[in-house]
């Protein structure tokens, strides 16, 4: 029975059913299924297909989307449920965000869902964050990485500010910054002085696994 209800969630949550998703996820917990299987066996597994899918043109953006809510509402849920050891075990801590003046949330949640399914501790402020909100967040959390995102140009300078804040804190060796969106470019992050530039949600990861394995090695 809980292999069928993990099962279940996987499917359902690739056919971006949210209701039923989070009714199995409930459901789940209340028959004594580990959050952390219901984490891994079906939330994750359910949108590492969803991602491979995607990447190969099979998926779309809006799909993405919907499950990395879906993700994002049942993780919520979990969270009490979770032991103290998966904490323990991830990657990393990520403070991540859209920069203040920008509304613009769904590239950014994509990224955030997939990098805890990649097995990082995320905090996910939110849109309109200010860089006072990103380093106060960081230091709280002991974050290894600040991750920030903008969709208008106008809302770019925030980011160099961020960076600048950081460093006023003495925080550059301990915080190091990943940027992304629309209108962000490799050369921009270059020149404000970011630690890695994602370009999409898979870059991000492979960034975000890069840096922390340099700062554990």
């Amino acid at each position: 029975m809980a292999t069928d209800i993990v099962s279940k969630i996987r499917d359902e949550l690739i056919n971006c059913q949210t209701d039923v998703v989070l009714d199995l996820v409930k459901k789940g917990i209340l028959e004594g299924i580990s959050a952390s299987v219901i984490v891994n066996q079906g939330l994750t597994a359910g949108i590492r297909v969803l991602g491979d899918r995607f990447e190969k043109g099979e998926a779309f953006l809006p799909e993405l989307a919907v499950a990395a809510e879906i993700m994002k509402q049942a993780l919520a849920f979990l969270e009490p449920h979770l032991a103290k050891s998966v904490d323990e075990e991830a990657l990393g801590t990520i403070v991540i965000g859209t920069i203040q003046g920008d509304i613009h949330d769904i590239g950014k949640s994509i990224v955030a869902t997939m990098l805890t399914v990649a097995g990082f501790t995320v905090y996910d402020l939110g849109t309109d964050v200010s860089p006072e909100a990103f380093v106060a967040k960081a230091k709280e959390v002991n974050a290894q990485i600040i991750a920030m995102s903008a969709l208008l140009t106008t809302t770019m300078e925030r980011m160099q500010e961020t960076i600048d804040l950081i460093e006023r804190n003495n925080l550059q060796d301990q915080v190091k910054v990943i940027v992304g969106g629309a209108p962000v470019s490799q050369q921009f992050a270059e020149k404000i002085g970011a630690d890695g530039y994602g370009v999409d949600f898979n870059q991000a990861v492979a960034i975000a696994k890069r840096i922390i394995s340099h700062k554990k090695g």
